[in-house]
């Protein structure tokens, strides 16, 4: 789904502001490839990615670090052993499969923001979104720590695709 957004996003509108605070989509395009560069480091029995600013990780071409970085840990998932290492402490140690299932809803939240930002269809289906959303509700807490999700909004919409953007705090910028 965020490698699919990303090859839609026209390239002139990468610094169009984002639902995260402070961010174009350019800069969710940098947050969320250091995240898929960190699985395919973690896939390899390394840790977290290198730290840089979000849009200097973007660099002049979003789309392609986005799709080198999916690439990347689809890459690396794909390797022997690769689903058998640790997660980093900042993780509490989770399995592997675990911090997966955050990763990829993390990739799913941050696909809505960069397509909200510029005015595209995320491609998020009502199962996906249903079933993220069912995944993330017992980790709220660890979701809702300082850096991560913003408190959940109110949504009285039976799309599960507006409840799970709702639990994730966002609101579009569209609206």
């Amino acid at each position: 789904m965020l490698r699919n957004v990303a090859v839609r996003v026209p390239s002139e509108a990468w610094d169009n502001a984002s639902c995260c605070e402070g961010w174009s989509a350019k800069q969710v395009a940098g947050h969320i490839s250091w995240g898929m560069e960190t699985v395919a480091n973690i896939a390899q029995g390394g840790g977290f990615a290198a730290e840089m600013d979000e849009a200097e990780r973007a660099g002049d071409d979003p789309t392609a670090t986005i799709v080198a970085a999916v690439d990347g840990a689809i890459a690396a998932l794909d390797q022997p052993g690769a689903l058998q290492q640790a997660t980093p402490e900042a993780f509490g140690g989770m399995p592997f499969d675990a911090f997966l299932s955050i990763m990829s809803n993390d990739a799913m939240t941050h696909a809505w923001d960069i397509a909200d930002a510029v005015g595209i269809e995320p491609g998020i289906d009502e199962a996906t979104a249903a079933a993220a959303l069912d995944s993330m509700k017992p980790m709220e807490a660890m979701l809702r720590a300082p850096g991560r999700f913003d408190a959940a909004l109110d949504s009285d919409s039976s799309s599960a695709i507006d409840q799970f953007i709702a639990f994730t705090g966002r609101t579009s910028v569209r609206a």
